[in-house]
């Protein structure tokens, strides 16, 4: 098919050899639309390229993950570095980031990292000011509220989403152990804060003399101090000291804790819901299957179509949480997409929302109406920016 000069361009913000990337140009490809370009965040952050240079009223600008590319990482720790702040979390100078070699799976200053990657969001949404026309999938603004899980706890709670009940932002085991205490809770979540893929998160329960801790994470002494690194295979830790040194090294970059729910179960095993909204539908959704607590599918755990789960969910309960999956993205009024992890109860009547994920929307072999999730957006995104030509075309 011939391209046509009013055609959109997409625009990618993502380091160029992410597979969300390639996802994204396949999809593209098979309707036979143009290719994206893609611009680094390192480009961006170097200044080697601006938007207002690039886009024009055809653009249609999509932010992706920067991913596990060990550049990118070192230029939002490098860039969080000079960030001011005064919580007091770990962090690191511009020259200690510069000399950080690439070591698999280790956790490197996840709240610095953030506060890095804010930065260079508000770099986008400041040339984004500065351009005339384009549109913008998912703004700036929105993405760093979904990676901020605290803050994007407190917003889905003071809107009347139903979400676990918040412990805080504890700063050590001993706190922890306190507010379960007081908060007569026996099981919680961990959480990094501003992690991802099940980075840093802990399934922690106890009975006040036995304790269990689930978790990605394995601890490692060096040179008198521990290192974590994330994998992808499930660790349980029941000493308490051991324990309390996992909960103390993650207090040091910030987290939140929740707690922990109990989950509907399928084929002998819990799971919960991955809901994909484009334009304020749920379209994909997916079970994720598991033995353990965390569910997330990069840990080799099963996924299911969600026929079997319809089924004995009344029609009213499925149709609400679909429904609450909606509202939530109407408190994001600039994402046009978001993948949301959604909890549904062991009696399979209620549901509860886990998590906002900015981009959780990449789900390869999931289909809705013969669509994968970015072919979907591409057309819902063509359809709000009244391209009707080119979608009869397509």
């Amino acid at each position: 098919m011939s391209q046509s000069a009013n055609d959109p361009q997409f625009i990618l913000i993502a380091p160029p050899t992410s597979n969300r990337v390639a996802f994204f140009q396949q999809a593209l490809a098979r309707l036979q639309l143009s290719p994206a370009r893609v611009i680094s965040y390192l480009d961006l952050l170097a200044g080697r390229i601006t938007l207002p240079q690039i886009m024009d009223s055809n653009s249609l600008l999509r932010l992706e993950s920067p991913g596990k590319d060990f550049a990118h990482e070192q230029a939002l720790l490098e860039l969080g570095a000079q960030v001011e702040e005064v919580e007091n979390y770990a962090r690191i100078s511009v020259d200690e980031v510069r000399q950080l070699s690439f070591e698999k799976g280790r956790l490197l200053w996840p709240r610095q990292w953030y506060l890095g990657f804010r930065a260079a969001l508000r770099l986008i949404e400041g040339q984004l000011l500065d351009c005339a026309k384009g549109e913008v999938m998912n703004t700036p603004r929105d993405i760093a509220v979904m990676f901020d899980k605290p803050r994007c706890h407190e917003l889905l709670r003071d809107h009347h989403i139903r979400v676990p009940r918040s412990l805080g932002t504890i700063r050590s085991f001993e706190e922890l152990e306190t507010q379960m205490h007081d908060h007569h809770c026996s099981r919680v979540f961990v959480k990094l804060a501003h992690g991802s893929s099940a980075s840093g998160v802990v399934a922690y329960q106890t009975n006040g003399r036995q304790h269990q801790a689930t978790t990605t994470v394995e601890m490692m002494r060096h040179n008198g101090e521990w290192r974590l690194y994330n994998s992808r295979r499930l660790r349980v830790y029941r000493d308490q000291h051991e324990i309390a040194a996992l909960i103390n090294e993650l207090c040091r970059h910030r987290v939140h804790v929740e707690q922990w729910l109990p989950k509907a179960g399928l084929d002998g095993k819990t799971f919960d819901l991955r809901v994909v909204v484009i334009g304020g539908k749920a379209y994909h959704v997916v079970a994720r299957l598991s033995p353990s607590p965390i569910t997330n599918l990069h840990l080799l755990n099963k996924r299911r179509e969600v026929e079997a789960i319809q089924q004995r969910m009344s029609n009213a309960a499925w149709q609400t949480s679909m429904q609450t999956c909606e509202r939530v993205m109407r408190l994001f009024p600039g994402s046009f997409y978001a993948g949301i992890d959604l909890l549904i109860t062991a009696d399979y009547q209620q549901h509860a929302v886990l998590e906002v994920n900015a981009f959780g929307d990449l789900l390869p072999g999931v289909w809705w109406q013969g669509q994968d999730s970015y072919t979907a957006e591409i057309k819902a995104m063509l359809a709000r920016t009244s391209r009707c030509s080119l979608l009869a075309r397509i």
